[in-house]
């Protein structure tokens, strides 16, 4: 528990109640043109974005635009980033064994990943609020720019798809240990996702501090070796920065990221290590001044929450529960209880419901991701240098798999808190 307010926690406090009373207005994605946003048919831009799934017909993507057309064929320059709507098709014609991917006439399109220059057809239509949402049609052109920042971007879109073909060839479990680690859940069986949304387990899915926790160990044997540990605490960081710019950037990851570097920071200089909760104040403050949209996303929300429970409760908590609740299964029962407190009131406003049973289930499932994550990395390494592996590799994730699967469905039956829209 903190004994006192810093200067850091107080403005983060002052922040939060202003941008939740939203007496400060964040900035929104918005195009700033000459032309009437409902009559543009074409557009030209760089995606900032990877395709993320939004629902079965569609994918969302991030877009710095920087031309468009009207549909008298009058072009316009443009500045803004906009959300624009992509059908599954043209993003899974690229992805192996998809449906669309068996009969793609792509030509010499590419995979539409962080970094790419397209030029598109599109179509608007305005809401009930008057919000005009945008999809992409049709994908004209697409190429990376003829420069090193280019190359780089191509080289990472070539490795995220070989890096889908790998998985594909693992089956489901190659899918879960896919949205496990780069967070695309294209080969995620919806009703998976469901299930561990009933089981309250809906943070399991999504990058965050237990993913990048996963990358530092590992990296970090790097810096336990080195000589010069100052050296190898940079091998770690840059490990992780690499492992955050492959998966793509998203709210919950860069929470965790911001934390990640603070720290290392701070033992690089040798500057005192401050407060947990002030830590999380300096996060935000930082993830704010760079991402301010992020403050009203899901992920955000329970990203912040979550860790903000686990702080102020977990060893008031585990003290309590130390007596019959030694060790690993106390420390691991308080973390769960004060995460799902302080994520309960996030699930009832957004899912409608919320799921108690989330409290167990997270003692069970925690280290059996964490295995099969370690043994999904191990096998990845395998396979590389030993192709022959890839069939027993698949059967004993699978069984690791169906294990997690198995455990997740049994909670998700437990009856929930719902509360009634109405």
């Amino acid at each position: 528990m903190v004994k006192k307010f810093n200067s850091i926690i107080i403005s983060s406090l002052i922040l939060i109640f202003l941008l939740s009373a939203k007496v400060i207005s964040l900035p929104e994605s918005n195009l700033i043109t000459l032309a009437v946003l409902n009559d543009l048919s074409k557009i030209e831009g760089k995606l900032i974005s990877n395709p993320v799934k939004s629902s079965d017909k569609y994918y969302s993507v991030i877009l710095q635009v920087t031309q468009c057309e009207s549909l008298k064929n009058e072009k316009f320059s443009v500045c803004g980033k906009q959300k624009f709507l992509v059908p599954a098709q043209i993003i899974e014609a690229f992805y192996p064994d998809k449906l669309f991917s068996k009969n793609k006439n792509t030509g010499h399109l590419l995979p539409l990943e962080q970094g790419i220059i397209i030029k598109a057809a599109i179509k608007t239509f305005s809401t009930e609020r008057q919000e005009t949402i945008f999809i992409i049609d049709n994908i004209i052109t697409s190429s990376y720019e003829n420069s090193f920042r280019g190359n780089i971007y191509k080289f990472r879109g070539y490795c995220r798809i070989q890096f889908k073909r790998l998985m594909k060839d693992w089956g489901r479990a190659g899918g879960f240990l896919l949205a496990l680690l780069s967070g695309s859940k294209e080969y995620l069986d919806s009703k998976i996702s469901n299930a561990f949304r009933q089981s309250g387990l809906s943070h399991i899915l999504a990058l965050s501090g237990m993913h990048l926790s996963l990358i530092s160990s590992i990296a970090g044997i790097l810096e336990n070796k080195s000589a010069l540990k100052k050296l190898g605490l940079l091998l770690k960081v840059g490990t992780i920065i690499l492992f955050v710019w492959f998966a793509g950037i998203s709210p919950s990851l860069f929470r965790a990221l911001i934390s990640c570097l603070l720290i290392s920071a701070c033992t690089f200089f040798n500057i005192p290590d401050a407060d947990n909760i002030t830590l999380l104040g300096t996060t935000f403050l930082v993830h704010m001044a760079f991402r301010p949209a992020d403050f009203f996303n899901l992920g955000f929300l329970f990203s912040y929450c979550a860790l903000l429970g686990i702080l102020i409760f977990s060893t008031f908590i585990k003290s309590k529960c130390s007596i019959f609740m030694p060790g690993y299964i106390g420390e691991s029962f308080s973390s769960s209880v004060s995460s799902n407190l302080f994520t309960a009131p996030v699930c009832l406003k957004y899912f409608g419901f919320y799921s108690p049973s989330g409290i167990i289930c997270t003692i069970f499932i925690s280290p059996l991701i964490t295995i099969f994550l370690y043994c999904g990395i191990i096998c990845m390494i395998l396979c590389f240098f030993i192709p022959d592996f890839c069939y027993l590799t698949s059967h004993l994730l699978n069984f690791c798999y169906n294990i997690i699967i198995k455990i997740v469905d049994f909670f998700s039956f437990i009856p929930v808190i719902s509360i009634s829209n109405n």
